[in-house]
């Protein structure tokens, strides 16, 4: 199983684009046993010092992929490499 962080808040356009060109990635490499935790930065003061101009950002196994502007072609070379496929 595949388990991806993704740390967003509400009415961050950025944020919806983001988490669609993840979907398309998981789509295109045809995986679906993902598990992707959605964290809103604003729940939480420390998150939000962190990460506060930086979202969305997606993490994986603690290291971040991408952030600001998620991009599906590097989510998908990403996602691609660390499958094995």
């Amino acid at each position: 199983m595949l388990e991806l962080t993704y740390y967003t808040r509400e009415r961050c356009p950025l944020c919806d684009e983001g988490k669609e060109q993840i979907k398309l990635a998981l789509s295109e490499l045809r995986y679906s046993d993902v598990k992707m935790r959605t964290i809103d930065i604003d729940q939480d003061d420390a998150l939000q010092e962190e990460y506060m101009i930086r979202v969305p950002v997606l993490v994986h196994e603690g290291r971040v992929v991408q952030e600001g502007i998620i991009d599906f072609v590097y989510v998908y070379d990403y996602l691609k490499d660390i499958l094995g496929k």
